[in-house]
This record gives structure tokens, C-alpha cells and sequence, in this order.
């Protein structure tokens, strides 16, 4: 069986080229102590966030481990690496001033590296990284 592979391009410490598809940071949000209610505010608080800059998508799928991460993403067509690299920065400013208000906003700070390579590698076992 031929799995499809997925191609991985580091651009800095913090950003990859994912696919050709998207160039993509991603945001890790510590959730610990914020009961359901409060999980559920941030979660469409996060979900109203809208930037001209970039997509954001919300994984979930650490939450019993207390943690959530943020892909923030902009799409390689069109866009020259450095343009992505400004268009992500003011994307993450907007982002902190979104959650700002939010009383129960949590700590996150950016995938680096190994980090954000192994966050990759687990939803694309079969990762072709490129150079």
C-alpha cells in the first residue's frame, strides 16, 4: 500500500511550507484549569477571531492533556516567502490582541523546530521533508 506523502519545508524556526499548499506556524494554548464552560468561551471566542492576514484552524485534540493548538496558516499560492512571513506576524499580533480580552486567554507561545516538526509528523506519518 502506497501511503501519499506530504512534503515539509522548514522556512525559519518557526515557519514551514506545508505541502506547497500553506505556509504554517503553529500557536501551542495551555488550557489547564479552565473548566468546560470556560474551554467552550475560548474555543468560540478563538472560533470569531477573523484576519485578513490568516486562516487560523483550532486542534483540539490534546485537550485531556491540557493543551490546544492554533495553526495559523496562509496559502503559497501568490505569496512569496517573505510576504507570508509578515502576513503570519501580523496574523499573531492580531490573534494576541483577539484574545486579549478574554480573561481566561491562556499562555501560548510558538512551535519551534522538532516541535513543530513532530506536531506535523502526527497527522502526516509519511512526511517528505524537503529543503
Amino acid at each position: 500500500m502506497d501511503l501519499v506523502q506530504k512534503k515539509y519545508q522548514r522556512m525559519d524556526e518557526h515557519t514551514v511550507l506545508f505541502n506547497e499548499e500553506y505556509y504554517l506556524r503553529v500557536m501551542k494554548l495551555s488550557i489547564d484549569g479552565l473548566d468546560a464552560a470556560a474551554r467552550e468561551e475560548l474555543f468560540t471566542h478563538l472560533y470569531s477571531f477573523e484576519s485578513a492576514d490568516i486562516e487560523l484552524e483550532i486542534d483540539i485534540s490534546e485537550e485531556e492533556q491540557g493543551k490546544w493548538y492554533l495553526q495559523l496558516l496562509v496559502p503559497h499560492v501568490l505569496t512569496l516567502p517573505e510576504a507570508a512571513n509578515k502576513r503570519l506576524t501580523r496574523g499573531e499580533e492580531q490573534l494576541g490582541e483577539h484574545l486579549s480580552g478574554q480573561s481566561q486567554a491562556a499562555f501560548t507561545f510558538r512551535l519551534a523546530e522538532e516541535e513543530l516538526y513532530h506536531y506535523v509528523k502526527r497527522y502526516n506519518p509519511n512526511l517528505n521533508v524537503t529543503a
